[in-house]
C-alpha cells in the first residue's frame, strides 16, 4: 500500500436519493348550465295581384282633298276629341303658282283596358330561440 492510498475503511462513499416529488396539474371541467336552440321557420302565402293592363292602338286615314287654297291660307294641325288632324300641303307650280289642300291624315287614338290578376308566393322568415335551462 502507498502513501497516498487510504485504506478501505478510510474512504468515504455518498449518494442522494431522492423520497419524494411535488407535482402540479390544472385540470379543466366543461360544466353546462343551460342549452339554448335556434330554430327558423318560413311561412309562405299565396296571394293575387290585380293590376290594369292598356293598349292604345291608332288607326291612320288618308283622306284625299285635292282642294285649292289662297295664297296665304295655311291650314294648321288640329285636334278634335281623339282624333289628330294633319293637313299636308303641295305646291303645285303652273304659271300661277298656288296652294293645294293634297289630303289630311287623322290619326284616331282607341284605348283599351283589361284586367289582369297573377297569383304569386310570398315568403317571410322568423327566427324562434328558447332557453332550456338545466
Amino acid at each position: 500500500m502507498g502513501k497516498s492510498e487510504k485504506p478501505l475503511a478510510e474512504q468515504t462513499y455518498s449518494e442522494t436519493l431522492p423520497l419524494a416529488e411535488e407535482q402540479a396539474e390544472i385540470i379543466r371541467h366543461r360544466h353546462v348550465d343551460a342549452k339554448i336552440q335556434v330554430s327558423r321557420t318560413t311561412h309562405t302565402r299565396q296571394e293575387t295581384l290585380a293590376s290594369e293592363l292598356t293598349q292604345e292602338e291608332v288607326h291612320i286615314r288618308h283622306i284625299p282633298f285635292n282642294k285649292r287654297l289662297a295664297d296665304d291660307e295655311i291650314p294648321q294641325m288640329r285636334q278634335e276629341g281623339d282624333l289628330l288632324i294633319i293637313p299636308v300641303i303641295e305646291e303645285e307650280i303652273e304659271i300661277v303658282r298656288r296652294k293645294v289642300l293634297k289630303e289630311e291624315i287623322h290619326i284616331l287614338k282607341n284605348t283599351t283596358s283589361e284586367k289582369y290578376t297573377q297569383d304569386v308566393t310570398l315568403r317571410h322568415q322568423e327566427v324562434t330561440i328558447t332557453k332550456d335551462e338545466n
